[in-house]
């Protein structure tokens, strides 16, 4: 059972609702909080997926995405803006917005949010949500407040990342201060990656936003530190692509993960990621796939 305390933390909300599934009681806050704090009255829900943070609107009935993006931002505290419209071939569809404004193809810890949100209206366990990418997430609750995503295939191409410059993104040809032998891997978005051996020495601060918008990457790119931990368990920081650090990226997880694999640094087709915000379990069968936890704000 959700406390219902939990709305009273939000800012100016004057309504609420609730909905009994499966016999709990759940402070229904989507798609019915209205707050006040913008110009307009913007029906919203704010929630974190391993402490990546989200304003989540919901724009189904006038599929308005006339937002000011950065002002949301700005005032609520967030990392990204997720808007819900419509789809015909999805429960819905999902875009994303960093806090520069900037849209984005991909957020699996947004999908996590956004897929629970629709499996409490639905009444289901199994949601499904469209991207901009022309990808559908598949969404399936595992647990309680742990959501399974289907983020698809990972690309490796040079020209699928994409790159300005045909190479090996296995080892791409870039040496930046003490960072030097990256991977490339795209999982809806591009992602650099480093391996490090003290993660702790980094300055991923400086680095993120000067690697971002490296020449090679002509619609930038999300910075990843990695650390392989003799456990097997990947310790993992990074930059964001127009939001800068976060907590938590499940994408990053994700093309952290398979570039450990393809690059033989582990052996196996699942481990866990483990971010300042928390762990998440990655597993990679052909699609690859995330499970970590959501949680409202």
């Amino acid at each position: 059972m959700l406390d219902i305390n939990l709305a009273s933390t939000l800012q100016k909300t004057i309504a609420y609702k609730t909905a009994i599934i499966r016999k709990e009681v759940f402070v229904y806050i989507v798609f019915a909080i209205m707050v006040s704090s913008l110009t307009d009255k913007i029906p919203y829900v704010k929630m974190h997926g391993t402490g990546n943070n989200f304003v989540i609107i919901d724009s189904r009935s006038t599929n308005n995405l006339e937002w000011s993006y950065r002002e949301i931002a700005n005032q609520n505290g967030c990392d990204q803006v997720i808007v819900i419209t419509n789809s015909s071939i999805a429960d819905c569809f999902m875009h994303i917005y960093n806090a520069d404004g900037s849209k984005v193809e991909i957020c699996g810890n947004a999908a996590r949010c956004v897929g629970y949100l629709i499996m409490l209206e639905k009444g289901t366990e199994y949601s499904t949500i469209e991207l901009v990418n022309k990808r559908i997430l598949e969404c399936f609750k595992v647990g309680n407040k742990l959501i399974k995503v289907n983020m698809g295939k990972p690309l490796f191409k040079w020209y699928e990342i994409p790159l300005s410059i045909e190479c090996d993104t296995l080892h791409l040809p870039i040496e930046f201060e003490m960072l030097k032998d990256p991977v490339a891997v795209n999982i809806g978005n591009p992602h650099i990656i480093f391996f490090v051996d003290n993660i702790g020495t980094i300055p991923l601060l400086n680095l993120g936003p000067k690697l971002e918008n490296h020449a090679f990457f002509p619609k930038k790119t999300n910075v990843s530190i990695a650390q392989i931990e003799k456990s097997g368990e990947i310790t993992l920081r990074v930059w964001e692509r127009g939001t800068g650090t976060t907590a938590s990226c499940s994408s990053a997880a994700c093309a952290v993960f398979v570039a450990s694999v393809l690059r033989k640094y582990l052996p196996t087709k699942q481990t866990s990621v483990n971010s300042p915000g928390g762990n998440l379990l990655i597993e990679w069968v052909n699609n690859v796939f995330v499970v970590g936890n959501i949680g409202f704000l």
